[in-house]
C-alpha cells in the first residue's frame, strides 16, 4: 500500500473542475430556460389567484339575495339535474351567503365523461361553467402546470423543476469559492454577473423548495408510495370501512350538515365529498381557525368514524402533510406570500440575467477581435 503523500490539487485542476461546472450550470440552465422562467413568472402572479379569479368573475361573489338559500340536498339536485348530467366529485361550501357554490364534477357522457367546475346561484339554482369563456386565472393554472400542452407539458413543467433544482445548487458550487463581498459587489461593481450570483444566493433554498414540492404535486403517485417502502409503512390512517346495508338508505346531507355544526361549533364547513358509490362515506372538510381537519361520516348511519388533521405516520407522513403549503404558502399571511412569490419571479429575472449574461460573453471575442 502507497502511503505517499498524494500532490494537492493544481490551479488548473480547479480550473478544470470549475470549468465542468460552469458548462453543466450554463447548458442545464439553457435547455430549460423557456419552462422554466415561465412558471416561476406564473407562480409568482398566482399569489393572487384567489382575487385574480373572484375580479374576473365578479358575478359568482356578488349574488342577490332573493329569498331562502337552496339545501345541500336541493344544490345536489340541481346538479344532477343538469344537461349534461353532472357527478359532484367535491363541493365547495360558499364562505359567503352572497357567494356561489362551487363543485368539481364529472361530465356524464355517452362518448366519455371528462371534468368540470361548476359554480351555482343558492337563490336560483343558476348553473356556470368555467369552461365557459376566457379565464386569467385558469389560464395562468394552466400555464403553470401543464404549459397549456396537456400531460405533455405537465412532464416537460416537472422535469424543469428538476432542472432547476439542479442548477441552483451547481450555481452555489460555482459561488463557494468567490463567496465573500457578494452584496457589496453587486452593489459597487453592478455589472449583470454579479447581480446574477447575488439574486440567485438570496432565492436558492425557496426555488428548490418550490422545485422539490411541485414534482412531488406532479409525480406524488410514484414517489410516497417509494418512500413508504424505505419507511415500512403507509404514511396514511386506513380507510373506514363502510358496511353497506340491504335496502340502505343513505342520511340526508342536510341531517349531516346539521349535526356537523351542532357537534363543531367553532369549525366552519368548506367543502363536501357525497361518496358517489355506495360504499363510500361522506367527507366533510372543516377550517379550524386556519387548521384543515376531514371528517369521516358512515352515509348510513350518520356515526362520525374519523376526524383527521393531515398528520401521517412517520417522517413521510409529517413530509406529505406539509409539502404543499411550502409551495404555495397558502395558508399564511399575504405579506408572506407575496414574499415568497417575488422569490419565484426571481427565478424568472436569474433565467433572464444569466441569457444576458451567455451573449454578452459569446459576443465579447467578436467584439475585441
Amino acid at each position: 500500500m502507497d502511503n505517499s503523500p498524494q500532490p494537492l490539487p493544481t490551479s488548473e485542476d480547479n480550473r478544470r473542475k470549475r470549468c465542468i461546472w460552469f458548462h453543466l450550470h450554463f447548458w442545464l440552465g439553457w435547455i430549460a430556460a423557456a419552462p422554466i422562467a415561465l412558471v416561476c413568472l406564473t407562480g409568482a402572479l398566482l399569489v393572487f389567484e384567489r382575487d385574480i379569479f373572484q375580479w374576473e368573475h365578479k358575478a359568482l361573489f356578488q349574488l342577490r339575495e332573493t329569498g331562502s338559500p337552496l339545501s345541500i340536498e336541493q344544490v345536489l339536485g340541481k346538479y344532477r339535474s343538469a344537461e349534461p348530467r353532472l357527478r359532484v366529485n367535491h363541493l365547495s361550501i360558499p364562505k359567503a351567503s352572497n357567494h356561489s357554490y362551487s363543485a368539481f364534477c364529472t361530465e356524464i357522457h355517452p362518448e366519455g365523461n371528462r371534468g368540470a367546475r361548476v359554480f351555482l346561484n343558492p337563490y336560483t339554482g343558476e348553473l356556470t361553467w368555467m369552461s365557459q369563456g376566457f379565464s386569467i386565472s385558469h389560464t395562468l393554472i394552466d400555464l403553470h402546470r401543464h404549459l397549456v400542452a396537456g400531460k405533455t407539458g405537465q412532464m416537460i413543467v416537472a422535469i424543469s423543476s428538476v432542472v432547476l433544482a439542479i442548477t441552483g445548487t451547481i450555481g452555489l458550487v460555482l459561488w463557494w469559492p468567490r463567496r465573500g463581498r457578494t452584496f457589496i459587489r453587486a452593489l459597487q461593481r453592478g455589472q449583470a454577473i454579479d447581480w446574477h450570483n447575488a439574486l440567485g444566493l438570496v432565492t436558492l433554498i425557496p426555488l428548490i423548495v418550490m422545485a422539490v414540492t411541485g414534482v412531488t404535486f406532479t409525480w406524488g403517485r410514484q414517489i410516497w408510495p417509494m418512500l413508504e417502502t424505505f419507511q415500512g409503512a403507509s404514511s396514511l390512517p386506513p380507510n373506514p370501512v363502510i358496511m353497506v346495508p340491504v335496502n340502505g338508505e343513505k342520511v340526508s346531507l342536510d341531517v349531516i350538515v346539521g349535526k356537523i355544526r351542532v357537534n363543531h361549533p367553532d369549525q366552519r364547513i368548506t367543502g363536501l365529498q357525497p361518496g358517489n358509490r355506495n360504499d363510500s362515506p361522506y367527507k366533510a372538510f372543516l377550517d379550524a381557525n386556519g387548521k384543515n381537519l376531514q371528517l369521516t361520516i358512515d352515509p348510513y348511519t350518520g356515526e362520525e368514524l374519523s376526524l383527521y388533521d393531515g398528520s401521517g405516520t412517520g417522517p413521510v407522513g409529517l413530509i406529505r402533510k406539509n409539502f404543499g403549503r411550502f409551495h404555495t404558502l397558502g395558508p399564511y399571511p399575504l405579506f408572506v406570500r407575496i414574499i415568497w412569490g417575488l422569490m419565484s419571479l426571481g427565478g424568472t429575472v436569474l433565467v433572464v440575467t444569466g441569457i444576458w449574461i451567455s451573449v454578452r460573453r459569446w459576443r465579447l471575442p467578436k467584439a475585441t477581435g
